[in-house]
Order: C-alpha cells, then sequence, then structure tokens
C-alpha cells in the first residue's frame, strides 16, 4: 500500500493544468492503480489467498490459472493477514488519496472546461467507461477466477472510514446533495437510492468517488462562462451602437431598429447555441434522467441570473449624465434612450428561448419538490422524507425578499445600492443555505474593489465629458450602482421560489423590467424630440398673448381720449 501511494503521488505531480492534453492518460492509470493494486488484488492475494499469473486473460473467458499445487505453495510462503487490519488499510489509503485525487482533478478539468465543451464531454465519457462502465465492470470480474468486483469492494472498502475522512461526495445517500443547491445543482444524487436499497456497499464506485460531482460542478461552471461571454457580447456590442450613433436629429428609425434587431437576435441566437451545447455535450446516456435535470436548472438559474444582469445594466446606461447641461447633452441622452427603448421593446418579443430555459418545471425549488416527493414514496422512514421536504422548503419567496429590500429602499424610490443589495439578501437568506451577500456579488460580477466604492459611486453619479450622440465615455463605472427588486429577485434565483407563472414568474419578471425601461427610455426620448415644438409652441403663445395685450391696451387709450 505504502508503494502505491508513492505511485499514485508521482502520477498526481505530472497531473498540471499545464499538460492537459496527457490528463486523460494520467487518470486512466491512476483508477487503474486504484482498481487493481488498491482493491481487487490485494483482496484476491490477502484475504482470498488465491494467485493469478500474467498470462491470466481479463479480455476474455479464456482464464489460465496457477495449478492448485503452485498456488497453495506461494500462499503458503505468505502469512496469514487479519481481514479486518487489510480492509481498514486499504480504506485508509482510498480516504487519504480520494480527497486529493478530487482536488487534482478538478483543477485539471476547469483548465480543460475553459477551452471547450466538447473535450469536456469526451474526458468524462472516457473515464466513466473506465469506472463504472458495463464493459469496464465487466473485465474487473473477469480478471479473477476467484472474486467479481463487488466482493472484492465488500471485502476492501470500509465505508465508515473512507466517510470519516471527509470523502462522502462519493456516496448516494442523504439529502445533503440537495441542501447543497446554491451552485444550481440541486438533488444530484436522490434519484439514484431509489429502488437500489441502502447497502452502504452498494454504492461505493471510483466514479462517483473521484469524478461525479466534479463533472456537475463544472457543468455549471462551464454554463457561467457562457453566460458570461454572452452578456459581455451583448453589452460590447450595444455600447458601440450607442457610440456610433448619429445625433437626434439625423437618426434614421429604421436603421435604430435594424441595428437594435439584430442585437435582439444575436442574444436570442446565443441564448439557443449555449442551450443546444449543452444538451449535446453535458447530458450523457449513462445518468441522463440526473444529468439532464442538473442541467436544466443549471440553465433555468444562468438564465436568470444574465437576464438580471443585462435588465441592470440597460437600465443604469440610461442614468449615466453628462456634466453640461446644454441641448446636446440632453440630444446624447435621447439618442441613448431612442435606441435603448427600442433594444428593450424588441427582448420582449424576440427571445423565443426564454419560454424554453425558463420552464417552471425546470426551477430549483420545483425540481426539489418533486425529488421530495419522489423520495417521499420511495422512502420506507419518515425522518428522510421529512428532511427532504425541509430541504426544498429553504428557499424563499418573492414576499421575503421584497420585505428585506423594503427595509434596505430608505428613499422608497424602488432603488438599493449594490452594498445594500447584498446586506438585504444576507437577511433575506439568513437560515438557510444560500449566502446573500456572496450570491449578489458573484451575479452582477463585482470585486471586493467594486462593492468598496458602492456608496459613493451610487450617492453621487459621476461625471463625464462626453458629448457624443452615444456618450461613449459613459462607462459602466459612470452609472449610479443599484438594482430593482426585479432584477434583485432574478439575480438571487438560485434561492428563489418564483411563481410557476404570472407577473412574479421568471418570465414576468423579465416583462415587467422590460416594461419599466421601455417606459423610462421613451418618455425621456419624446420630451427631448418635442422639445423644439414645445418651445417653438410656447413662444408663439407668449406674442400672442403680448400682441393681444398692446392691442387690448391701445383699444383702452383710443377710448378714453375720445
Amino acid at each position: 500500500f505504502e508503494s502505491k501511494a508513492k505511485l499514485l503521488h508521482s502520477l498526481l505531480q505530472q497531473l498540471t493544468v499545464d499538460q492537459t492534453e496527457t490528463a486523460e492518460d494520467i487518470l486512466s492509470k491512476i483508477v487503474l492503480i486504484l482498481q487493481y493494486d488498491v482493491i481487487l488484488h490485494p483482496y484476491q492475494f490477502f484475504i482470498k489467498r488465491q494467485c493469478y499469473t500474467e498470462e491470466s486473460s481479463c479480455k476474455d473467458d479464456s482464464t489460465t490459472t496457477l495449478s492448485s499445487t503452485t498456488s497453495s505453495s506461494i500462499m503458503e510462503s505468505l502469512p496469514y493477514f487479519d481481514t479486518d487490519l487489510v480492509k481498514r488499510k486499504a480504506s485508509k489509503l482510498l480516504a487519504a488519496h480520494l480527497a486529493l485525487i478530487r482536488q487534482k482533478v478538478k483543477s485539471v478539468l476547469v483548465e480543460i472546461a475553459g477551452t471547450t465543451a466538447s473535450a469536456l464531454g469526451q474526458i468524462r465519457q472516457s473515464l466513466y467507461d473506465k469506472t463504472d462502465g458495463i464493459e469496464c465492470m465487466e473485465l474487473l470480474s473477469q480478471c479473477s477466477s476467484v472474486t467479481t468486483w463487488e466482493e472484492a469492494l465488500q471485502g476492501m472498502v470500509d465505508s465508515h472510514v473512507v466517510l470519516s475522512h471527509g470523502t462522502s461526495s462519493f456516496t448516494t445517500t442523504t439529502t445533503t446533495t440537495t441542501t447543497r443547491s446554491s451552485d444550481g445543482t440541486v438533488s444530484t444524487s436522490l434519484s439514484q437510492q431509489q429502488g437500489q436499497g441502502l447497502s452502504q456497499q452498494r454504492k461505493f464506485s471510483l466514479w462517483s468517488a473521484l469524478f461525479s460531482n466534479t463533472f456537475s460542478s463544472l457543468v455549471h461552471s462551464l454554463l457561467t462562462t457562457s453566460f458570461h461571454s454572452v452578456h459581455s457580447q451583448v453589452v460590447s456590442t450595444l455600447r458601440t451602437s450607442l457610440a456610433n450613433a448619429p445625433p437626434l436629429s439625423s437618426i434614421l428609425p429604421h436603421e435604430a431598429y435594424r441595428n437594435t434587431l439584430k442585437i435582439a437576435t444575436e442574444l436570442d441566437a446565443m441564448l439557443l447555441r449555449v442551450s443546444d451545447d449543452a444538451h449535446e455535450l453535458l447530458v450523457h446516456a449513462e445518468e441522463r434522467v440526473e444529468s439532464e435535470r442538473r442541467l436544466r436548472q443549471s440553465l433555468y438559474v444562468q438564465t436568470c441570473e444574465i437576464m438580471g444582469r443585462l435588465l441592470c445594466e440597460l437600465r443604469r446606461m440610461l442614468s449615466t449624465t453628462t456634466s453640461s447641461g446644454t441641448s446636446s447633452a440632453a440630444a446624447a441622452e435621447a439618442t441613448k434612450a431612442f435606441i435603448v427603448g427600442r433594444l428593450c421593446y424588441l427582448l420582449k418579443f424576440r427571445l423565443t428561448s426564454l419560454p424554453t430555459l425558463l420552464d417552471a418545471q425546470s426551477s430549483p425549488a420545483m425540481l426539489a419538490a418533486a425529488t421530495s416527493a419522489s423520495t417521499t414514496s420511495s422512502s420506507a422512514t419518515g425522518a428522510n422524507a421529512t428532511a427532504t421536504t425541509a430541504s426544498s422548503s429553504a428557499m424563499i419567496s418573492i414576499l421575503e425578499l421584497q420585505s428585506a429590500f423594503d427595509l434596505a429602499d430608505d428613499n422608497e424610490d424602488g432603488l438599493i445600492t449594490f452594498e445594500e443589495a447584498m446586506e438585504a439578501s444576507d437577511s433575506a437568506f439568513s437560515g438557510t443555505q444560500f449566502h446573500g451577500a456572496q450570491m449578489v456579488r458573484e451575479t452582477l460580477l463585482l470585486t471586493s474593489d467594486d462593492t468598496t466604492t458602492t456608496g459613493a459611486a451610487a450617492a453621487g453619479g459621476t461625471t463625464t465629458d462626453g458629448t457624443g450622440s452615444g456618450d461613449a465615455n459613459a462607462t459602466e463605472l459612470d452609472a449610479p450602482r443599484n438594482v430593482t427588486l426585479e432584477e434583485l429577485a432574478l439575480l438571487s434565483a438560485r434561492g428563489l421560489r418564483h411563481e410557476s407563472h404570472g407577473p412574479q414568474s421568471a418570465l414576468g419578471t423579465i416583462q415587467k423590467s422590460l416594461n419599466d425601461i421601455i417606459y423610462q427610455c421613451f418618455t425621456t426620448w419624446s420630451h427631448v424630440a418635442l422639445q423644439d415644438c414645445n418651445d417653438s409652441f410656447t413662444m408663439e403663445v407668449q406674442q400672442q398673448f403680448v400682441a393681444t395685450q398692446i392691442q387690448s391696451s391701445s383699444s383702452s387709450s383710443s377710448s378714453s381720449g375720445t
């Protein structure tokens, strides 16, 4: 066991983020060592006291063994080993190395996931085939004529020893996997235990121990990266369009419509592409039900978050003001409001992917409730059902979030700063497994430097010298750093129970936010667009009033003279 531990450390040192192309080969070697040199062969040698030869074939049924005389002579040369001691040593070796291997594996897979989802899907399939695949299980059982793989697991793996070293991620048992849904992966293993019994030994597998939860978290991380990219592209395109927009007097409505329609269409296409790629690469045949459930939930959460960020960005763009109060600055603001308003209006109808991505049945609350119901019906005890039901109720409602929001909104203008939003979220999610401040910070892509300057930026705004029609110099930092209740509800989708339909559903929240931005945009634009006509009308009225007064005064003077 000591020699195998040294070999494992040697392989782990070769497993670096700089050599991701060899990661699959190294991981395959690690899996083989754990399967054969730590579990199968030690059980055969030290507990069953049987030999194998190099000529033994693990690829077909023609397995040759040593003669009984030779085998007996070899075994007689070895001392008798205490079976409990062998099992304890093997379990301690697994407990000491599984967590280390998982940590190394995750760092390498994160690097692979950053390049392409296809590579991640391929290495996932390869590792599954080599750990829990049907052919792998058959091969492990055929390699020994005296034992099976399941028997070796029961004889060599003590789940209590392994669990005591913090490697509970490889078992599919209690409701703790449901309560850890803050990363968007609720109920990762509850459905797997249905109909399998509660045997601890039956549930151990190298796939679950090393890779299953790691790949589940990477799916969410991969989607996070993809959605961040979509957000950046949309905002960058919009800012470019604003910077290149002509003055208000020269802007052509059909050009504004064409440009904003392109942005809305590209956003919808990118959301569909991310969803289709994820379903193609990250839903696996062996765990289709469970992996598809995780993916649908992650897509729901990520879509809510990207829409919350985008809506917050669009609304705050309208709040960037220039230091000059001239008519040219007002015209620039009107141009920006006109373009942003057009875009928001098109987003209401052109995002055809939202009804699918934001299906109420894919929300974390609905999936947690469904898992709880299925577990309750299949559970023989009431304690497990009570625990899972409690886990599904750990999420908060929109009313609870609104109460915390209203307390933070001192001036009752419907806006709170980023810092106040983090405090309100912490208050709303207190007593749950979610960290409200961290959730807001992550979904708004804030850093520690951002949060320290939130109060100053929100209180006084900023000044820029940009006088172009699109106010290109007004960056994201120039806007007041605040959020609305609807935006905060979308950003908190991980732990919020949205309604299945209506204005408090995810779709309804997005529509309400878009309507508010549209109203603000066209109010600003119409005020500036009609300003010249209004001024001309006012001047004409004043002139007419003055002329009427002069005429009346002249008439009075002539009549008095007479």
